[in-house]
């Protein structure tokens, strides 16, 4: 009786560790997980000492709820270009290049459900995310 349940827990414990996780439900909200893409260069220091890591924190933050796609931005950016992806069809569905902005609410009501690609960039950053409709 003993060995089944430990079979058991083991192999729940091994296929939920296989889930890939995209998107993290708060709130009702859908929380889109946006990844920046980063250089395989190793940052170096021109005087030789150590490099000092700091806690990172998220310049944008991405949400999903009924089918509005919201844009927080955590600081000041100039200029950032925003592009959303059908990726099944390949389908550019919303791209936009603003200004100084705060906030973003992006409305995908008329849109099919499928897998989206959200792309943010900016000067210096690349961040992109998959969500569902």
């Amino acid at each position: 009786m003993k060995m089944k349940r430990l079979l058991l827990i083991l192999l729940t414990i091994f296929s939920l560790g296989n889930i890939a996780v995209h998107a993290e439900k708060v709130n009702d909200c859908i929380k889109i997980v946006l990844q920046q893409t980063v250089s395989d260069d190793p940052p170096i220091k021109k005087d030789g000492g150590p490099i000092v890591r700091s806690i990172y924190v998220p310049v944008v933050d991405a949400y999903l709820y009924n089918n509005v796609v919201n844009v927080s931005f955590n600081e000041n950016i100039a200029v950032v270009n925003v592009t959303i992806t059908n990726e099944s069809t390949g389908e550019t569905v919303y791209s936009e290049v603003h200004s100084s902005p705060a906030a973003l609410n992006i409305d995908l009501n008329s849109e099919s459900s499928g897998n989206y690609l959200i792309e943010i960039e900016t000067d210096d950053t690349y961040l992109q995310g998959i969500f569902s409709l």
